[in-house]
């Protein structure tokens, strides 16, 4: 009777799918993926996963939403969105015996190659070290050769670095790729930084695993008519606030925090949308001692670049927040010596400066003196 007790158990067991630990990419053409809460394209979205990042993911044969682990964030994608790891490497390494084989005379086919082993490692990197690692002497020192030689200009030679030395590769040969792109941006003037795409070690009180409700959950397709991509792989944001974005890092009342909020005041008019993008989402979450402390950088914005903060108020993906902005600024204010008369004499000498009614600046101005009466 056991004996056939057990041959039952292992015929069920043989009907169970076993949900195996996999490393994949995302499969999406926009440049990311979301990671939702919930299996459900209707559940909220906890996350976004970019080309180049590796994750874990658990094929599961019943459904078409497979269980999703990338760094300090675990959630769903849709399988259509996700890449083996296992199946790329070996495009990758089919893709590198067919450049190494083919006709070095034929200049336009080997351009074509040139630039697909360029897209392919910033796309894939450890799939592509991987790859490379595994090839015969010969093929490598052709990659080699064929990294420290971009053919287009276009090629953004400092994200395929920065993705390159973020990921944790166990081949020994893994640095002569970056080594080479490091030789390639030289030869054209170009000095790369070693800046990763992503920053493993973070204080446990920045984890969003670990403390729920400190991390961005307000995601969007564009800022300001640019892709979230063009602000996500852009080398002079900082890697901290792309991963606050990214769900990836919880805002505390700490130093990194606060390094995340000062850049709302960048000089940089390229980069500025989407750090202000990122500080409104902060002001959404902040609460208690941080809120208190961020303030200041509302204060300061709004002083420095008078006619951007204005506009907020007309973009629907900040304007429920405009008031807090000018509260936590009024909070600021409070403390000065002179307060109401210092606000009266700057917001009375802006009027006629951004191009809008004199009406937006007294309505700042009164909202800022109302705070502080009221406070007194």
């Amino acid at each position: 009777m056991k004996t056939l007790q057990l041959i039952i158990l292992i015929c069920l067991m043989g009907l169970i799918p076993i949900k195996s630990q996999e490393l994949g990419y995302i499969n999406d053409s926009d440049g990311y993926s979301n990671l939702r809460l919930e299996p459900s394209d209707e559940s909220d979205i906890i996350g976004i996963i970019l080309k180049g990042q590796e994750f874990d993911f658990y094929p599961d044969i019943s459904s078409d939403w497979w269980k999703v682990s990338f760094k300090f964030r675990t959630g769903f994608m849709h399988r259509s969105r996700i890449k083996d790891f296992d199946r790329v490497k070996a495009e990758i390494g089919q893709f590198f015996h067919a450049f190494y084989s083919t006709d070095r005379n034929n200049v336009e086919l080997g351009e074509g190659f040139n630039e697909k082993l360029f897209l392919l490692t910033q796309d894939y990197p450890l799939a592509a070290l991987t790859s490379f690692c595994e090839q015969r002497k010969e093929i490598q020192v052709f990659l080699i050769s064929e990294y420290e030689s971009p053919i287009h200009d276009l090629l953004d030679l400092q994200l395929i670095y920065s993705r390159l030395i973020s990921v944790n590769s166990t081949c020994s040969e893994a640095y002569r790729i970056a080594d080479a792109l490091k030789r390639a941006a030289n030869n054209i003037g170009i000095e790369l930084k070693n800046i990763k795409s992503f920053i493993d070690s973070i204080p446990d009180f920045n984890r969003p695993d670990k403390h729920k409700g400190t991390s961005n959950i307000w995601f969007t397709s564009s800022i300001n008519g640019k892709s979230i991509t063009f602000y996500l792989n852009h080398p002079q944001i900082d890697t901290y606030s792309k991963m606050f974005y990214q769900g990836q890092l919880g805002l505390m009342d700490d130093a990194l925090t606060f390094s995340i909020l000062d850049s709302l005041l960048t000089n940089n008019s390229v980069t500025r949308p989407f750090y202000i993008h990122t500080f409104n989402s902060a002001l959404r979450i902040a609460d208690g001692a941080l809120a208190e402390s961020i303030g200041t950088q509302c204060q300061q914005f709004m002083d420095k670049y008078p006619c951007e903060f204005i506009s907020l108020k007309s973009k629907k993906e900040y304007s429920d927040n405009y008031n807090k902005w000018i509260d936590l600024a009024a909070f600021e204010y409070y403390f000065d010596e002179n307060a109401i008369e210092k606000i009266t004499i700057k917001y009375e000498s802006l009027k006629g400066r951004c191009n809008v009614p004199d009406s937006e600046f007294d309505y700042i101005e009164d909202r800022l003196i109302e705070f502080i009466k009221e406070n007194e």
